[in-house]
């Protein structure tokens, strides 16, 4: 797994160098629930960092900041599903991020010189301001999240917006038995069987969704059993 992430961020500054000066970088990481998009997307931004000498032009954002509040959720028409689907693609935010993408887009001078954007605290289970903002230093912007490159309902305007877009693979057991775990250390669900339950219900459709709908990546990285989850 190593080998993919140091040939990906060679690629990666290479594109970057092929950008206008005046211009960012943005990279969508997507994949299933359970792939390990985060665990590739921030040592591949050391990566990135280290080859550029040090600087730190390379900064990874979560679509999870994204994630409509809890009470955002219950002013919804059905707030019981909402809840229930929290990480389908409607429980998002896309106009927010939508928009904050097109400001990414920009040409750094007409840009605004901080751009704010939120975080996801999971002991809150709610999204947060980042205390830090995206600043003109950051040419090389990663966002790694599920729906980063999902070609349907709006979310084809962002994902066109992405310079690389790479997908992260898994195949389903594995994703499966990850996302399980992970869900059951986090104190979503109180047993395995029902993190089991909503892993099924929930998590397992939204990766089929993002599989069967996403817009063509420029790379592909094959997830291995190794990566944590």
């Amino acid at each position: 797994m190593e080998a993919q992430i140091i040939q990906l961020a060679k690629e990666i500054v290479e594109a970057y160098h092929r950008k206008p000066a005046d211009r960012r970088l943005l990279v969508a990481i997507a994949g299933p629930p359970g792939c390990g998009k985060s665990t590739i997307a921030y040592p591949l931004v050391s990566h990135v960092n280290a080859l550029l000498g040090g600087d730190k032009a390379a900064i990874c954002i979560s679509l999870d900041g994204w994630h409509y509040s809890r009470a955002e959720l219950d002013r919804m028409s059905d707030p019981v599903e909402a809840h229930w689907r929290r990480g389908a693609a409607f429980t998002f935010d896309l106009p927010s991020y939508r928009d904050f993408l097109q400001q990414l887009a920009l040409p750094i001078s007409e840009a605004p010189p901080k751009l704010p954007f939120p975080t996801f605290d999971h002991a809150l289970k709610d999204p947060l301001p980042s205390p830090t903002p995206l600043l003109p230093a950051h040419r090389i912007v990663l966002v790694e999240g599920l729906y980063t490159c999902l070609n349907i309902n709006g979310w084809e305007d962002c994902a066109g917006l992405m310079d690389l877009r790479i997908w992260v693979d898994v195949d389903r057991e594995t994703a499966r038995r990850r996302v399980i775990s992970r869900n059951l250390a986090a104190g979503i669900s109180e047993s395995l069987e029902k993190c089991a339950e909503r892993v099924d219900g929930n998590d397992m459709d939204n990766g089929e969704f993002v599989r069967n709908h996403r817009m063509q990546p420029t790379h592909v990285v094959v997830s291995v059993d190794e990566l944590p989850n």
